[in-house]
């Protein structure tokens, strides 16, 4: 069996329009709060280009668990 996990952090740019970014296998035991300055930093020094302008919010993050079994 083979498990995998994502870090999900979802933003939006400067138009409202969402962007998310995929982080593989993160380190265990990832914090709210070492997302949350992480989104901070991203977002505070205009790092990441989004459809309209520079990613602008935070909007979260979320942990992805993924299994998969051979039949």
């Amino acid at each position: 069996m083979k498990s995998t996990m994502t870090l999900r952090i979802a933003f939006a740019d400067e138009g409202g329009n969402p962007y998310n970014i995929s982080v593989l296998n993160p380190r265990e035991r990832v914090t709210k709060e070492d997302v949350k300055n992480v989104g901070d930093i991203i977002t505070n020094n205009n790092l990441i280009n989004g459809k309209q302008g520079f990613v602008k919010t935070f909007n979260g993050a979320s942990i992805i668990t993924r299994t998969e079994k051979e039949l």
